[in-house]
């Protein structure tokens, strides 16, 4: 009995942990200043869906996941700019004027996973949802040079849609990012 109880917590665990964002170089003490304001890009070009290219994976999935897929996309983009600027209101915020911004965050999606709709049926919240990893550029616009790389591995809260996994989960990173900002320290 012992043995099962242990295998079900290692499972609940297991479903429930994933990586977070992670400050590989350099620092974000720049952004931790409310007059701040950032431009941010998304680039999709070297992504893999579930190990696949995402042409491919559409193309499998058929005409309505490739309907649905840059509407999907957009409403991820739109909710990590929404939660980072809430999460991060006393620092720098997430900005679509160009002139207005010191900094580019430049998103670096490597892969994204859809998760299980079987697996939160099953374990319901503790399941995980949609995942995304990569890494993440700050760039001083007025330089160019890069002063700031974060790599990060963030999953969403489960949920049924394909559009919801996808937000949740960049939610998920506009946090993570949000929170790294908040504990940046004057190198």
């Amino acid at each position: 009995m012992k043995k099962l109880l242990f295998a079900v917590l290692l499972v609940f665990t297991a479903l429930t942990t994933w990586g977070d964002a992670k400050v590989k170089s350099g620092s974000m003490f720049p952004l931790k200043d409310a007059n701040v304001r950032v431009l941010v890009k998304w680039d999709y070009k070297n992504m893999l869906i579930e190990d696949k290219k995402p042409a491919d994976f559409l193309r499998e999935k058929g005409a309505d996941w490739e309907r649905d897929y840059p509407a999907e996309v957009a409403a991820g983009e739109s909710a990590f700019a929404a939660m980072f600027n809430k999460k991060d209101k006393k620092y720098a915020l997430i900005t679509d004027d160009a002139s207005a911004a010191q900094y580019e965050m430049v998103i670096h999606v490597a892969k994204f996973h859809y998760g299980s709709t079987a697996a939160g049926i099953i374990f319901g919240s503790f399941a995980r949802g949609a995942h995304i990893e990569g890494t993440v550029d700050i760039v001083d616009r007025s330089t160019k040079s890069t002063i700031a790389t974060i790599n990060f591995e963030c999953a969403g809260d489960m949920s049924y849609s394909n559009e919801q996994r996808r937000v949740l989960a960049c939610e998920d990173l506009a946090k993570d990012l949000a929170k790294l900002v908040s504990k940046a320290k004057n190198k």
